[in-house]
Parts: C-alpha cells; sequence; structure tokens
C-alpha cells in the first residue's frame, strides 16, 4: 500500500469488528458456549510507510475505545524501535492512562448493566458529572469524587479487599444483583502479565497476524482485564461479582490517584523494551487488560512492520475465558423470552469487557441459530444501518 492509499485507509471510517458469542441451551442452563470474532486485520499495511511521528495519533484514531492506551504503547514501541519521538511527560501520561481506564470501567458498567439495575432519579445526574470530570486535563478531582461518592463506588471494602459498595448505592446494587443473578462457571483468572511478555512477543513476532488474531500460551488460558490484575494483586476473583468489584476497586484506585490519597506510578501500567535491532516493543496495562505493539523500522527508519495484540482477543479467544466460564452457566428457565436470555448472556460477557460490539448467538441442540434469533439480529441490523 502506497503512503496516499494508507492515509486514506486511516482517515475512512473504521469498522472495529465484533465479537459473536454463540450458545446453546439445556434445562435452563447454557450447554455449550463458542465465541468467534470478525475482527479487522490486515491494519499492518496500513500504518506501514508512514513516517513513525504519524503513527501514534493514527492508532489514537483508529481506535474508538482506549485511544490513549493505543497511543502510548505506540509511542514506546516506536522509540524502541529507534525512532525519533519524543519521551513523554511519565506524569501527564500516566494521569491520563488512569483517566481512561476510569472513564472506560464506568461506560462498560453503564452499558453492561444499568437497563438490568437502572439509576435512581437522584443519581442519574452524577454519572456523567464523573465522566465529564475524568476527561478534563487536568482530571477535575473535587468533582469527580464527588460523582463517585454519589454513585458508591468510593466506598466500602469486602471480605478478602475486593471493592464494595456504600449500603443502597448504585455501586452496592450492581454488586447485589450480580450476585443473586446467573452463576458463571468461572474458575480463578490465569492472568496474564509482565512474566508473559517475552513469551507473547516471541510468539507475535514469529507468526504476526495469526498470532495476533488467536493469541494462545502453551496449557494456559490466559485472560487478562481488571479480574486478572486482582488476582496478581492476591484478591481472589471467582464470581459475577467478584468480576464487577475488580473492576470497582479499580475506578476507586484511580479516584484515589487523583484525589492525592494513594499514587499510582507509570511503571505500573507501561512496559518497553527492544526485540532487536530497529524492532521495538511496549505492554500498556489498558483499561481491559495488556495490549502489546510491536514495530520494526526499516533502513530509512520508516515503519516497515507493525503488529497490535488487543486484550479482547485474549479473553475472547475461540476457547479463551469468556466462553469457558459461560458453560454450564444457569441463566432461568426454558420458558424465558429469546430477547432476555440474549440479554442475560450478553450482560455476562460484558464481566470480560469487549472493546467491540458483542452479539449473542442462541443455537438449536443441532448447532443451528433459532429462527427467532435471526430474525431478532437482523432486525437490530437494520436498526443500526
Amino acid at each position: 500500500m502506497d503512503r496516499a492509499r494508507a492515509q486514506t485507509s486511516a482517515a475512512a471510517p473504521f469498522d472495529a469488528g465484533r465479537v459473536i458469542v454463540s450458545a446453546a441451551l439445556a434445562d435452563g442452563r447454557i450447554a455449550a458456549a463458542a465465541v468467534r470474532g470478525d475482527r479487522p486485520r490486515g491494519l499492518a499495511a496500513v500504518l506501514a510507510g508512514h513516517p513513525p511521528a504519524e503513527i501514534p495519533d493514527i492508532v489514537r484514531r483508529l481506535f474508538a475505545l482506549c485511544g490513549m492506551s493505543q497511543a502510548t504503547a505506540a509511542t514506546h514501541a516506536l522509540r524502541m524501535a529507534g525512532a525519533a519521538l519524543a519521551e513523554p511527560d511519565a506524569h501527564a501520561e500516566r494521569d491520563a492512562l488512569l483517566a481512561e481506564r476510569l472513564v472506560e470501567h464506568l461506560r462498560a458498567t453503564a452499558i453492561g448493566w444499568s437497563a438490568a439495575v437502572p439509576l435512581l432519579a437522584s443519581e442519574r445526574p452524577a454519572l456523567p458529572a464523573a465522566l465529564s470530570a475524568a476527561a478534563t486535563a487536568p482530571v477535575n478531582a473535587g468533582a469527580l469524587a464527588a460523582a463517585l461518592d454519589r454513585l458508591g463506588f468510593l466506598d466500602g471494602r469486602r471480605a478478602g479487599g475486593t471493592a464494595g459498595g456504600r449500603p443502597g448505592s448504585w455501586a452496592d446494587r450492581l454488586l447485589g444483583y450480580a450476585a443473586a443473578g446467573p452463576s458463571l462457571s468461572d474458575q480463578t483468572p490465569d492472568p496474564l502479565s509482565r512474566a508473559d511478555d517475552a513469551a507473547v512477543l516471541a510468539a507475535l513476532d514469529r507468526d504476526g497476524e495469526g498470532f495476533a488474531a488467536t493469541p494462545h500460551l502453551p496449557g494456559r488460558r490466559p485472560q487478562t482485564g481488571p479480574a486478572a490484575r486482582a488476582v496478581l494483586d492476591g484478591v481472589p476473583v471467582d464470581d459475577a461479582a467478584a468480576r464487577l468489584s475488580a473492576r470497582f476497586a479499580e475506578i476507586a484506585a484511580a479516584a484515589a490517584h487523583f484525589c492525592g490519597e494513594r499514587r499510582l506510578e507509570r511503571d505500573a501500567l507501561v512496559a518497553a523494551g527492544r526485540l532487536a535491532e530497529k524492532t521495538g516493543w511496549a505492554a500498556v496495562e489498558t483499561p481491559r487488560g495488556r495490549l502489546h505493539h510491536l514495530v520494526a523500522l526499516d533502513g530509512a527508519g520508516q515503519v516497515a512492520r507493525y503488529q497490535i495484540l488487543a486484550p479482547t482477543e485474549w479473553n475472547f479467544a475461540p476457547d479463551g475465558p469468556c466462553a469457558s466460564a459461560l458453560v454450564g452457566a444457569g441463566i432461568g428457565t426454558d420458558a424465558m423470552a429469546q430477547a432476555t436470555v440474549e440479554l442475560t448472556i450478553a450482560r455476562l460477557a460484558s464481566l470480560y469487557d469487549p472493546c467491540v460490539e458483542c452479539r449473542v448467538e442462541i443455537l438449536d441442540a443441532d448447532g443451528a441459530e433459532l429462527p427467532e434469533a435471526a430474525d431478532m439480529r437482523r432486525a437490530t441490523d437494520l436498526e443500526v444501518e
């Protein structure tokens, strides 16, 4: 792809794709589940040939969610490859990453769970207020704390150190709903961590797009994100409520940072290094998990090869953590309306927080999509278009 075409592609509307969760039901439980994705490939072709200085802004614009994390990973990977990019201000970068984490956690919670646990009229203004306070630069710490306190995210701790919520608050009601609702057959997460970077980057360097599309580590089913980070910190995570609690704990920790109560350091969020001459990498702990960028420069200092491995590819691998946890989950009775079943499964999948749309298919005993589910999906597609 020549540079003119690359510029056009980078500026064109970007279809981020989606993940599709297929589930077969029996006796009110998920008897089988599978995950597949139609995420876009070939981003390397869009990025190759651009001057390194343009790449961070391109990836920021390409990825609507976690754009700051993507730009940060690009900057550090390019610098390690030898590109002449200015060194970011460590404190400003850290604060921007934490603000993005807070915003994305709040947004994912609202999108995935507010239909089941609505905000009270007195609470509704607090959510946009928190989002607005976190989106300013610098973060409006006072307004942020007041809004999060109104939602209940700053109070309460459960046994084992997980986050709770002030009794009666939205955070508390969300955790109560998750605890009383369908149970995942989840095991304690096998967390993807800094210790895995060498193996992940070696495979990404060797297999490129193939590994980025379906990453795996031998004998493991790694996952990443708040639940995995909680496990790395010694906090048990073994059910749906604990997964939400891990997210809420990160909201509270980010708020404490901005209020000066407990400072977090950039080194906990960003790592970078060099694989070979003119080949650099970076790993960033995004809201949704560990993100890897790998870049190689050519002899003229231009981008020759670029690979991105997103957290969603780990959590929504075909036989990965989300698919495994859904099998056996009780979601009600066979008499439940199709729409209710789909929403329940989508809500459970949202605990793994995909960075793209999550679509649910309900299958019959032979593995075919039920007609009413297909009709509903087509109608939704038409409305979106």
